[in-house]
C-alpha cells in the first residue's frame, strides 16, 4: 500500500522576522498518526510525548495554515487529545484521558479525605438555621457535617478548612432581612471543577 507524507514550511525566515506562526503545508496518505505528529513536531523543535496507545493512520491535505492549526486538526482527524505542560506537548488517546482524569480525581478526593477537620459555628441573624442547614448540606465534603443549634439559630459546621471557607462565604450572602433575599428561590451554582476540588458529595 503507497504511504507517503509531505511537509513543506512556507516562507519560515519571513514570518519569523515578521513576528507570525510559520505556516505548513502538509500532505500525507496513509501515514503512521504517530510518524506525522512527530514530523510536525520536528519542523518546529516541538518538544512532543505521544502515548503509547495512538495508533492508526491518516490521510489529508492541508495547504498553508498555521503550524499550530495543522497540529491540532491531526489530532482531532485521529481523535486524540492533545494538552501542553510546560514546553511539553502530550497527545494521548480519549480513553487514556478519561482513565488519567479518572485517577486524578480519585486521588484528589483521597487527599481530601485526609484533610484535618475544623469546628465552626456561625450565629444566624435573619435566616432561619433549619432552612439554611437543608441548602447548605450541598456544599459539604464527603467527611462534612453540619447541625443547627435551634434554641440559638446557630449553625454547627464540621469540615475541611477549604470548605468551610466556601459555606461561611455563602452563609454571609444568604443570612440578610428577607426583603433583600428569598431563601426558598435562591439557587446555589458552582461549577463542577470547584466542587471536586473541595471534595463535595452530590446526592440526588
Amino acid at each position: 500500500m503507497k504511504r507517503w507524507i509531505a511537509i513543506i514550511l512556507i516562507a519560515l525566515m519571513p514570518a519569523a522576522q515578521a513576528g507570525k506562526a510559520a505556516k505548513v503545508t502538509l500532505v500525507v496518505d496513509d501515514v503512521p498518526v504517530v510518524q506525522v505528529l512527530q514530523t510536525l513536531a520536528e519542523q518546529e523543535r516541538q518538544n512532543l510525548v505521544v502515548s503509547p496507545d495512538v495508533s492508526g493512520t491518516l490521510s489529508l491535505h492541508l495547504t498553508d495554515v498555521p503550524w499550530k492549526q495543522a497540529l491540532q486538526t491531526v489530532v482531532n482527524s485521529a481523535g486524540l487529545v492533545l494538552r501542553q505542560e510546560g514546553n511539553i506537548l502530550h497527545v494521548h488517546s480519549q480513553a487514556w484521558q478519561k482513565e488519567h482524569s479518572a485517577r486524578q480525581d480519585a486521588e484528589r478526593l483521597r487527599l481530601q479525605a485526609n484533610l484535618p477537620l475544623e469546628n465552626r459555628s456561625i450565629n444566624l441573624q435573619y435566616a432561619d438555621a433549619g432552612e439554611l442547614a437543608k441548602a447548605g448540606e450541598k456544599l459539604l465534603s464527603a467527611k462534612g457535617t453540619i447541625m443547627v443549634d435551634k434554641r440559638t439559630n446557630r449553625l454547627l459546621l464540621r469540615d475541611n478548612r477549604a470548605a468551610l471557607a466556601e459555606l461561611e462565604k455563602w452563609v454571609s450572602q444568604m443570612d440578610l432581612p428577607v426583603a433583600q433575599v428569598e431563601l426558598a428561590a435562591h439557587i446555589v451554582t458552582i461549577n463542577e471543577k470547584s466542587l471536586r476540588e473541595l471534595g463535595v458529595k452530590w446526592t440526588l
